[in-house]
């Protein structure tokens, strides 16, 4: 599912990153860029807290997740809002870029990993206990 939705959020942001530089020049390039940057690895980490849970219970696994989204979700939110609000960071991004890219990125990300779950070969019954006639 990595694979599958990294592969998605860089083709998206890229193709964001060459609109921005369209639109706005090198600031603009880099807008975007940061905004694909800071989504593959918030979203990374979400699926990488999956990974590391994956042999726990159904019930603390939801939990993980729960817990992995919600902080995720506090944290990027906060960033982007201290990114959006930076005088520093505006001299040298364009901000607009930034908001977009990340908006962007991050459902090209939920997209490719859709796609990819959708094609997971999960068995939907236990081959450990076969009935033998």
């Amino acid at each position: 599912m990595l694979r599958g939705a990294l592969v998605a959020a860089v083709v998206v942001g890229v193709n964001t990153a060459a609109v921005a530089a369209v639109a706005a020049g090198l600031k603009g390039l880099l807008g975007a860029l940061l905004g694909l940057l800071m989504v593959i690895v918030f979203s990374g980490a979400g699926l990488v807290a999956l990974h590391l849970s994956r042999r726990a219970t159904p019930t603390a696994q939801l939990g993980i997740a729960m817990a992995s989204y919600t902080g995720r979700i506090a944290i990027f939110g906060g960033l982007l809002a201290l990114a959006l609000n930076s005088e520093s960071l505006a001299r040298n991004v364009n901000l607009t870029a930034l908001g977009i890219s990340a908006l962007v990125v991050v459902m090209g990300w939920m997209a490719g990993e859709i796609w990819a779950w959708s094609r997971l070969r999960v068995p939907i019954y236990d081959l450990d206990n076969e009935v033998t006639a």
